[in-house]
């Protein structure tokens, strides 16, 4: 089922159809929300809680062939977000993160910075990107779903969603190596 199809169903009152849309956008909101709200897990569930509710009531108002489902939900979400940081009158980096796994005591604490480092860049990258070339890169490594799945969820041929793929990849790839040198750059000006 395409996004416009979902749309239509949905609109249409098709609970499957919203089983659905929910299924296949909760992984992508909950990524993103999970990220701008620094890992704090339990303020990201309620965040796509309240984006999903905000969406069933606005669907109505939605246009099938209006553009990205996706990025009309990860809009809701940024909202949510707003939202919330309005209320606690915190900014994204002062959300206190859920608290880390216990390490290995032989585990190089400098590893783990540079691990949350790389994540922080990698979800930075990814939230700057278009919506459509994010969730394709989304859905294809993260989900793990085949060009063809990816093609029919966006309504696109084989070959779009190929080419959609190849200039995600060649986009993340150009920003997220800009972002690595100016964190380069900044670590040695210290």
């Amino acid at each position: 089922m395409t996004d416009a199809d979902l749309i239509r169903a949905v609109q249409a009152g098709d609970q499957a159809a919203l089983g659905t849309l929910y299924e296949r956008y909760l992984p992508s909101v909950w990524r993103y929300a999970f990220a701008q709200l620094a890992g704090h897990a339990g303020t990201a569930e309620d965040v796509v809680s309240e984006t999903f509710l905000a969406a069933v009531r606005q669907v109505r108002r939605l246009k099938p062939e209006g553009g990205s489902l996706g990025g009309w939900l990860i809009g809701i979400a940024r909202h949510k977000i707003g939202d919330v940081r309005r209320r606690r009158g915190r900014v994204k980096t002062g959300l206190p993160p859920d608290l880390p796994a216990q390490e290995d005591a032989s585990h190089d604490p400098s590893a783990s910075l540079e691990t949350a480092e790389t994540r922080a860049q990698v979800a930075a990258v990814m939230d700057a990107l278009p919506d459509d070339q994010r969730l394709a890169l989304e859905w294809k490594y993260l989900d793990r779903l085949p060009v063809r799945a990816i093609a029919h969820r966006m309504g696109r041929s084989e070959k779009a969603a190929e080419a959609l793929l190849y200039r995600a990849r060649h986009a993340f790839r150009e920003a997220f190596e800009r972002a690595g040198a100016t964190r380069t750059q900044t670590r040695l000006a210290r």
